[in-house]
């Protein structure tokens, strides 16, 4: 067989579907790199982008081509589907060209529908028009966690034994080495902040957890990472001071590092297909609070502070629980998160894609 890739995420701005996408084929590379037989199998991949991509990715056995013409989603249609007639073909970012019946979609939440004000109009209209009939057709359709899978059944209307989960990991967050410098660099001290990483959406909640921070006594600073998403909404009334700090992008080095000097790591999100944020921060050992909701009780475990995204005062209860634990619950939450951080592996859910993409459309 041969495989082709619908690499477009290369040329998006990264947030969770296009971590996902990076780390997931960059582990498939290293798994065909070192299983010869596997390649075999698989046969010759090739990833097709509309345009050369900024930073090129280190694959050796994932090939590279360029398929320049049109761009989003009328390129995906148009010239990706015309390079992978021929093949089958691998989509990990929500979106593919709705006539190639071969292929592999990933689909990773339910927002759309759950919270559509957090999307623009043209692309809720889109993508609501384009994934019902895109699942249905696909040879096999793939989700991020067993919430993901139940929501994404009833959603689309398929039967979740259609539907196979080959989960995020966070354990790239590691290999990012230390550096003692990026404190300063950031007018921060070690210890003395908390962190929150979202984009602008109104579905990450900054809104309401910066209205909770507000209500503590004494706080440490709330920093915040994260920028602008194409197609999303962004969230309104939020404004830096002496007390919140937002940084936009960083780049994930920083990000790291970070998260290793952070106090705690806060997750507001109302809405969530897997969490990746906070399970990194629970794999450098970062004590986490996180809102109940979405897939984050299943993948986060039994580490967090947890609290009710949707009620002020419950996220001020989390963060000033969080603050206060003592030395020995600080241990336990980060011995449990690091414990649940490892039952995800990028190379574990790489080769549960290889057997995906090993197996036939069912009739």
């Amino acid at each position: 067989m041969t495989l082709a890739i619908n690499a477009r995420f290369l040329t998006q701005p990264v947030s969770g579907v296009q971590r996902y996408a990076h780390e997931l084929l960059g582990a498939l590379d290293t798994l065909l790199d070192t299983d010869p037989a596997l390649a075999g199998r698989i046969g010759p991949v090739t990833a097709f982008t509309p345009r050369l991509p900024e930073v090129m990715p280190a694959w050796s056995r994932i090939a590279l081509a360029c398929r320049p013409g049109a761009s989003g989603h009328v390129w995906e249609q148009t010239q990706l589907a015309t390079a992978a007639r021929d093949t089958r073909l691998l989509s990990l970012g929500n979106s593919g060209p709705l006539r190639h019946r071969d292929h592999i979609v990933a689909f990773h939440d339910t927002h759309l529908w759950d919270m559509p004000e957090a999307y623009d109009w043209r692309y809720r209209a889109w993508h609501k028009a384009l994934r019902g009939p895109l699942a249905r057709r696909a040879a096999h359709v793939l989700c991020v966690s067993d919430h993901a899978r139940r929501a994404l059944s009833e959603r689309l209307n398929l039967p979740q034994a259609r539907v196979t989960i080959v989960p995020n990991a966070a354990d790239h967050i590691a290999r990012h080495l230390a550096d003692p410098t990026v404190c300063a660099r950031y007018g921060l001290q070690a210890g003395g902040y908390l962190l929150t990483v979202g984009n602008a959406s109104p579905n990450k909640n900054v809104a309401r957890l910066v209205a909770a921070h507000r209500r503590l006594e004494a706080p440490p600073v709330l920093v915040v990472v994260g920028g602008a998403v194409p197609g999303m909404a962004a969230a309104r009334g939020l404004s830096a001071d002496v007390a919140h700090r937002f940084l936009g992008r960083v780049p994930d080095v920083d990000l790291a590092n970070l998260m290793r000097h952070a106090r705690g790591f806060v997750f507001p999100s109302l809405h969530e297909g897997f969490g990746i944020p906070p399970l990194e921060a629970m794999a450098l050992g970062v004590p986490v609070a996180a809102a109940w909701s979405g897939a984050l009780p299943d993948v986060l475990g039994a580490s967090p502070v947890w609290f009710d995204p949707e009620d002020v005062d419950d996220i001020a209860r989390g963060m000033r629980a969080l603050l206060d634990q003592t030395g020995a619950m600080r241990a336990r939450s980060v011995a449990l998160g690091l414990a649940q951080s490892a039952r995800f592996g990028w190379a574990q859910s790489a080769r549960r894609l290889a057997e995906v993409i090993l197996t036939p459309r069912a009739a």
